[in-house]
Order: C-alpha cells, then sequence, then structure tokens
C-alpha cells in the first residue's frame, strides 16, 4: 500500500511540475504590475521567478482601504508613508498586540499592513523601491471580496473599476456576477493563490485579463490536473 501511495504521489506531482512548465511557456505577458490586498500577489512573481514589479508584497489592507486607494492609485502612490502605532481597525491593533509590525498610512487615508516586515525602514525601503517599478500601461488588480472588511457594497463597486481584474470569493454574492468562487478557499492570501488556481484560467488573466477558460487551456487542464 505505501509504494503504491508513493507511486501515486509521484505521478500526480510529474503532473504538476508538466503543468507549471506549460503554462510558462504560454505566458505572452511577463512585465505586469499586480495590486493585490495580501499576498497573494507576491505568490504569482514567486511561481513565474519574476522580479517584484509592485510594492504590494508582503503586506495587506483592509477592504475599504483597498478600494480608496484603487479609486486614485497614482495619486496615492505620490503620497509619503507616515508610519503610526495604532490603527483605526480594533482587528488590526489585536493582531499587533501580538506581532507589533509596522503599520502605515497614505494620504491620510488608507492603512498598510506591513505584515512580513521587521522595520519601519525595511517597509518604506522596499515599498519606495517597488513603486518605481509599476508598469502603469500593463496593470493586473486582484481583490479577495471575502475577507478584511470587504462588504457586499464594496465588492460590487470592485466590479465596475476599470481594470483587468480578478475577483476571488469564498461564496457567491447577491449582484455580483464577475467572482471567481475559490473551492479550497484560505484566508491565507499565499495559500490561496495555490488553491485558486483551480478555478480560473491563471494564463488566460495574464495574457488578457480575463479570467474565463479558454477551450485550450480548459482542455489541458483536463488533460494534466486541475493545478494546470
Amino acid at each position: 500500500m505505501a509504494s503504491l501511495s508513493g507511486f501515486m504521489n509521484r505521478v500526480a506531482g510529474k503532473r504538476r511540475f508538466e503543468a507549471k512548465r506549460r503554462q510558462l511557456r504560454l505566458i505572452q505577458n511577463k512585465d505586469f504590475t499586480i495590486f493585490s490586498n495580501d499576498c497573494w500577489g507576491a505568490e504569482v512573481y514567486k511561481y513565474l521567478s519574476l522580479p517584484f514589479n509592485t510594492p504590494f508584497i508582503g503586506l495587506f489592507l483592509m477592504g475599504p482601504c483597498y478600494l480608496e486607494f484603487l479609486r486614485n492609485p497614482k495619486h496615492y502612490l505620490e503620497q509619503e508613508l507616515i508610519f503610526q502605532s495604532t490603527s483605526k481597525y480594533d482587528v488590526i491593533n489585536t493582531i499587533r498586540e501580538k506581532n507589533p509590525y509596522p503599520l502605515a498610512t497614505l494620504g491620510g487615508k488608507i492603512e498598510i499592513s506591513f505584515l512580513h516586515y521587521h522595520s519601519q525602514e525595511e517597509a518604506r525601503d522596499k515599498w519606495t523601491r517597488r513603486a518605481a517599478r509599476i508598469n502603469w500601461n500593463n496593470l493586473l488588480v486582484k481583490f479577495d471580496g471575502s475577507k478584511d472588511g470587504a462588504s457586499p457594497e464594496l465588492v460590487r463597486e470592485f466590479e465596475q473599476l476599470p481594470y483587468r481584474k480578478l475577483l476571488l470569493l469564498k461564496e457567491p454574492l447577491p449582484g455580483v456576477t464577475k467572482g471567481v468562487i475559490v473551492n479550497n478557499y484560505t484566508t491565507n492570501g499565499a495559500h490561496l493563490f495555490l488553491n485558486s488556481l483551480p478555478d480560473y484560467d491563471f494564463i488566460n488573466w495574464l495574457n488578457t485579463g480575463n479570467p474565463s477558460f479558454t477551450p485550450l487551456n480548459w482542455a489541458m487542464r483536463k488533460l494534466l490536473g486541475s493545478g494546470a
């Protein structure tokens, strides 16, 4: 039984390897910037072995702050990060009691939780360097609409924003028609990246901004496994 299990694991691993190799061949768009409200975006760059062309790495924003940023991103990215000791969100203050990561605002409105940074200096330096790499002509925007204060109203607003976008959801929402329901949903943004791959066309989204499966990619997904 153990040998059979090992064999099946090797087969599954080979299928995942072939699926990823195929993805890398088909992705035409590699000089892109992703805005993401959590660590999901960083995992895209890691998966494709690409540089971080976005400041949205190792951090997260609450839903209301993220939507405020997306309404006028160039304006907010021109503002200086102002670090602070407390948040306007009780849940953030509770988290930071155990993990006092750097917390900053942009333009007096947008709070950024630098969850995976050790100091204000590190957060400021990496935010500034990566913001300078943003490709405004090739922007992709992802939003997890099922956590961090993401109300149905904010989700519906996100649907109307003029971006090539990806909306990930734990479950359907009334009036929301363009969301991708993630069957193996998790609030952990880094884990959600791999968990969400079976539920939309990752290749098509990167290349065109449309997360719907193309017939070719759907067929290859079935042939090589759900991670294709």
